[in-house]
Order: structure tokens, then sequence, then C-alpha cells
């Protein structure tokens, strides 16, 4: 009865505010009723969690539950604190399941409908959450995330706070991406951790940043690494799991090569088996290994076409690409993977050799490897690279005429005749609204990005030492004036260094060393020219009056004498087709190839093409052995010629429509990919009966020798 009267007079003091005094009067009750302890510790706790004490008394209801074992308040302390704001920690924990059943970079099972951990109480520094089958109460301490993180691939384990999320993410991401590459964020999670994340953070905004990788528990993450679905992550931020995941790492580490064994042994297998009837699947439907990547536009697309149209006829194809910005370039597992489950006769690749890969050079020599040749790579003109090819490696040459190539010296009997063509289903004839003709219709029409030459030589003056920073500028300045006087230009390196040595002589007697010679005339073959060239093209144009002119691609609108014309960039496909489509003439304007994409482009829409003349000599791909100049196709010659076929094709409608017809004919017969791709396929078996006749020639020669 006594003590009753102490609890009721330390509840008066709790009424009036002195919560202190009140507490203090349990505790004094508690040295002289020690035998009701536990229900005296559990008024001090009540008191404490009324006046907001939450955390103390959290603890003071933890440590009394542990002491007595009394369930009761094991179910007080979670309906307090859990209790409050079960319906808030369901709802996000439910919303956030739902979003990561759809996030590509999820990884796991734990998604089941209850969770076992609940939370209790958080705050910038501590977790307390309660196993509910247990029925223990745990605490996580916060391990906050410093500044030192920097541009990598980092895996964290059991962030809970989301705080220390973006903190890391924000440090971690790549500083110089190449496209939208970005580093990947690995978060991997333990069972109870995992569970008190769902319930704790909405992650919507992590999600929709799509570079963090969570993963539910360990074995996840070593079953990813394993496979290579993400970079091999090179730091690891410190957390209570660091070895944890150490071990998981290194686990991953050999699964890795374990797998890599066992798809090169069941790859080498198979090939080494059915040599014969890969050749004999060549005279069919040979199966198709296309690759690509998602970083290169113009390859994808390329890839894509050249799959679409091998299909139609008849090929069975797969093919491999990024499977997301994460990741630059294709995994060793995933190579292997699929062609042990594909078993491909052919492996379609643009610019890449099979020696440049140590999957393919020695294990797998008799499956038929095809490189489409579309850029001047270091690979590609290396005089050692033809020694390098393998018995079955088949070149697909975009540089039907480029002097260049061929003297690296690559054997003819293994290259296919491959420029590059147009996709007849994105370009053809399309009916164009009424908004469409308005935006689209004009004169002439050109498709490139703007150069500005002026902001381009100053740039590069900047590369050389100040002291012949004028001799720089009169050399580049020079040759734009002799371009757009003459309406003449030069194509080749030797002619820039005559060009150069020319102006020096002439202007102060320097004499530039060998290497800084050389530097300056490629810059100027190479890159300044087609700067020149376009921008000449345009200024011709409108200084002889032609005003009805639109400027597709970008940097137009940056020049003040071009804003008027400029129209963005132009999407590739329809968008552009339509363009073509709507006017009159297109004009040609690439100075390496006359027969670039952009030729048939235009000519299957429907659009009159005029090209820019290039010397044969210097042409990479000269559209003359494909079509006639003068008579299927026009082609301009210098600056007087352009302007007076510009004037005569304006005016002269039924002519212009007789050369369009002409050009999509033979764009339609010639130039497309399902064109291109069927005649791949039917000169491959013959170039590999060629190779195989050199070889055993060679072999004949080497034992009469022996």
């Amino acid at each position: 009865m006594e003590l009753n009267q102490y609890i009721n007079k330390a509840v008066s003091f709790e009424e009036a505010g002195y919560v202190e005094e009140a507490i203090q009067l349990c505790e004094k009750c508690i040295q002289a009723f020690p035998e009701y302890r536990d229900d005296i510790c559990l008024e001090i706790a009540k008191m404490n969690y009324r006046s907001g004490n939450e955390e103390t008394a959290l603890l003071q209801l933890i440590a009394l539950y542990e002491q007595t074992g009394n369930t009761d308040l094991f179910d007080l302390a979670v309906q307090a604190y859990y209790g409050e704001r079960q319906q808030e920690f369901e709802k996000r924990y439910s919303l956030n399941c739902c979003l990561l059943n759809k996030y590509p970079h999820f990884y796991g099972t734990g998604l089941k409908k209850e969770p076992q951990y609940v939370p209790v109480y958080q705050d910038s520094d501590v977790l307390w959450y309660c196993d509910t089958e247990m029925k223990q109460f745990k605490s996580i301490d916060r391990v906050r995330i410093s500044n030192d993180y920097t541009d990598d691939v980092y895996v964290g384990g059991n962030l809970l706070w989301v705080e220390d999320i973006v903190l890391l993410e924000k440090l971690t991401r790549k500083i110089d991406p190449f496209m939208d590459e970005e580093n990947p964020l690995l978060l991997v999670y333990q069972k109870d951790f995992w569970e008190l994340l769902l319930q704790t953070v909405d992650l919507k905004e992590l999600l929709e940043l799509d570079r963090i990788l969570f993963y539910s528990d360990l074995e996840s993450l070593q079953n990813s690494l394993a496979n290579q679905d993400v970079q091999w992550p090179q730091k690891v931020v410190v957390t209570g799991m660091t070895e944890e995941i150490m071990t998981a790492i290194r686990n991953a580490e050999n699964k890795y090569q374990e797998l890599i064994e066992q798809y090169k042994t069941a790859a080498t297998a198979y090939y080494q088996k059915n040599s014969d009837k890969i050749i004999e699947h060549l005279n069919k439907n040979p199966r198709i290994l296309f690759v690509t990547s998602r970083f290169s536009t113009a390859v994808q697309y390329h890839a894509r076409d050249c799959r679409k149209a091998a299909e139609k006829a008849g090929c069975k194809t797969e093919l491999l690409i990024e499977k997301n910005r994460l990741r630059l370039g294709i995994s060793a597992i995933l190579y292997l993977k699929t062609i042990v489950e594909f078993k491909p006769d052919l492996y379609f690749s643009i610019d890449h050799f099979r020696f440049e890969s140590s999957l393919f050079k020695e294990d797998l020599e008799e499956l038929v490897w095809l490189t489409w040749i579309q850029d001047p790579l270091p690979a590609i003109m290396d005089k050692s690279s033809p020694a390098k090819l393998g018995k079955r490696d088949i070149i697909l040459n975009h540089y039907t005429t480029w002097e260049d190539f061929w003297q690296v010296g690559y054997d003819k009997h293994r290259v296919i005749e491959a420029p590059v063509p147009a996709n007849e289903d994105l370009y053809k004839h399309y009916e164009l609204t009424q908004e469409e003709i308005e935006r689209y219709s004009c004169d002439l029409c050109f498709v490139c990005h703007a150069s500005d030459v002026d902001e381009y030589i100053k740039a590069e003056m900047e590369k050389y030492p100040p002291g012949i920073h004028e001799h720089v500028y009169t050399i580049y300045k020079g040759y734009q004036d002799f371009v757009y006087e003459s309406g003449e230009m030069f194509f080749s390196k030797t002619e820039f260094k005559r060009y150069i040595r020319g102006v020096l002589e002439q202007c102060s007697n320097l004499v530039f060393s060998d290497w800084l010679l050389d530097y300056m005339a490629e810059d100027m073959s190479n890159s300044f020219n087609q700067r020149v060239y376009r921008q000449a093209l345009a200024d011709w144009l409108l200084d002889a009056g032609f005003h009805n002119i639109k400027l597709w691609g970008s940097g137009w609108a940056n020049n003040e004498k071009y804003t008027d014309y400029a129209m963005g960039v132009a999407e590739n496909g329809e968008t552009l087709s339509k363009i073509y489509q709507a006017s009159k003439i297109v004009v040609g304007n690439n100075v390496n190839t006359t027969a670039a994409a952009r030729a048939w482009e235009a000519m299957l829409s429907g659009a009159f093409y005029m090209s820019n003349y290039i010397p044969p000599e210097r042409d990479a791909v000269d559209i003359r052995k494909i079509m006639k100049a003068d008579e299927e196709l026009v082609m301009f010659y210098n600056k007087e010629d352009f302007l007076q076929k510009t004037e005569y094709y304006l005016t002269h409608e039924k002519e212009r429509q007789r050369m369009i017809e002409i050009g999509h004919k033979i764009a339609l017969e010639k130039m497309t990919y399902e064109k291109l791709m069927s005649r791949i396929i039917s000169e491959i078996p013959e170039k590999l009966r060629l190779l195989r006749s050199e070889e055993a020639a060679e072999d004949k020669d080497a034992g009469d020798i022996i």
C-alpha cells in the first residue's frame, strides 16, 4: 500500500512536468522495495517513453525483458515502437518489393510477404530491431561514409542509412564517362539488414539512378560476380561484414575460373568434333552470332540490320551486346556460354579480329570468324595483322578502294567487298503529313555536324609552342582561303606536307621537324579538311543566293551565320528518311568516301543525292564502282561545278526525278542489308575453299623443302 502511494506521487510529479523528480522517486522505491524492482523499472520505462525519451525507455524495456523473460514485455515494446508505425513500414516494404521485382539490377530472393525482422527504433546513429520469430532485440550501429571514395567500382555491405548510400553513390560516379557508361555500385545485405532496409528506406529514387545493384544475400553477390553480370569491384566499403564480402569475392573468383574451364572445354570439344559440319552448314543457312556494343551507335545499328537481313535469309541468329551501361564490353563468361548453347557457325564482329581475343585465337579456330572492317583501327592498319589471321578468318571490307588498306597486305582470297549499305525497312517512301512537309521541305539538305573553322584553328594553335602560333595560323587559315577561293582541295597527307613546307618557306624560311610536319599534315588531312569542306559548301551556296537550305546536325546553331538554317540533330531512321524525301537535293559532303551510307539512305528514301568528288586513288569507298558517274549519279567536281549543277537540278524537275528513279533502283538492287548478307553468305564457302587450297599448297611446299 505504501509503494502505491509513492508511485502515485511519482506519477503526479510526471503529470506536473517534473519527470526527473518522478524517476528519482521511483529509483528510491527500488531501494526501499527491492522485491518489486521489476514493476518499478517498468514504470520508469513508461515515464521515459511518455516524456519522449524513446531510446532510453526502449533500452530499459529490453533490459527488463532480457532479465525476466516475460514475453508480455516483448509484446509491449514491439507494440509501442513498431506498432505505432506498422502500417507505414508495411506499405514501404510492399512498394519496395514491387519496385525491385521490376528492377534489372536486383539479385536475390529476399522478397517474402512478411518480414521476420522489424524496426523498433532508429536515429542518426543506431537502429534497434526485433526478431519476431526468436523474440529477440538487436541493435545496429551506423558506420558513416567518409569522403575518401572516388571514381571506381565499390561493393558495400549492410548500409541502412539512406544518407550514406546517397553520399557513396555521388562519390563513386564515373568522372569522365564514355557515352552514358557508369560505374556500378554494389550493395549487399545479410538477411536481417535486407528486411530492415526495405522497411526503413524508400528505394524509388535510388533505383531511378540506374547504377546501384542490390543483393539480398552474399550468395547472390558471389554468383553475380562469378557469372560476370557486373564489373568486378575494386574496393570494399568498410562495414561490419567486410570479411564476409571478401570471402564471397574469393569464392566468386574460384567459381569463375571453374565456369570458364567448363565452357572452354565444351566449346573446344564441339568445334573440333564438328569442323566439317560447320562447312556443310555454311552452304545452307548458317547459325550466326552477331557481336556489337551499346557504346557505338553506328556499330550497333549495323549489327542489328545485318542480323535482321540474315534472319530474312533463313539463318538462325543470336546477338551479344552489353546488358546495360554499367559494363563496357561483353564478359568472357557470356561469350563462352552463348557459344556453347547456341553453337554458331559464324562469328560476326565489327572492326575486331579473332587474334585480339585470348578466348578464340587457339581453342576455337574451327569457328568461322567474320570481321567487318569499318574503321582504320591500329590492329586493322598494322602490317603484322595479316599473318595473325587464322585459317577460317574472313574479312568483310568496307574500304573497297582505299589504297592504304590494301597496302597492309591482306590476302584478297579472304576478303569480301562490303561497303556499308542502308536499311531498306527504315529508309523508304513515307506519306508525309502537312506538318512534316512544312518542317522538312527545302531545296538543299545537309546532314552532318557543323564545323566552326575559325574556332578549330584557335584551338589547334594552342597545341603548338607560342613562338610559332602565327605560322600555324597562316598555314591553317591559308588552306581555308585556298579552298574557298579556288573551289579545289587536297585529298592526301602528301599534298598537305608539300603545302605546309611551301607556306613555311615562302613566309619565314622556317623548317618544321619531321615529327611536327607529320603531325600537322595528319591533322589537316584527317580532321581539318572535312571541317573546311563542309563549311565551304554551305558558304558557297549562301553567298551564291541559295537560301532555302536546311542544316541538320549539331553545332550549326552556334555560328550566327547559320542560325537561320540550323535544324538540330536528325534522328536516324524514319525521321531522317522523311527529311531526305522532303528535300530537293541532298548534298554529299564526306571527303574520305563517296559511297558513305548516307548516300544509300538518301536514295532509298527517294531523294536526289548529289555526290562530291574525290579522286579515285584517294576514295576509300568509291561510289563509281557501284554507279556510273554522270550517267547514274550526279557528281560535282569543284565550287563552280557544284553551283552550276545545283541551279540546273533545282530548275529541271523532270531530269531531277529521272536521276532519283535511277538512284533508288540501284540502291535497292545493290546496297541494302538484305543484298549484302545474301552475298556474304554465298561467298564465304568459296573464300574458305581458296584459303584451304592455299594452306594445302604451303604445306606441300614445306614438305618438298624438308
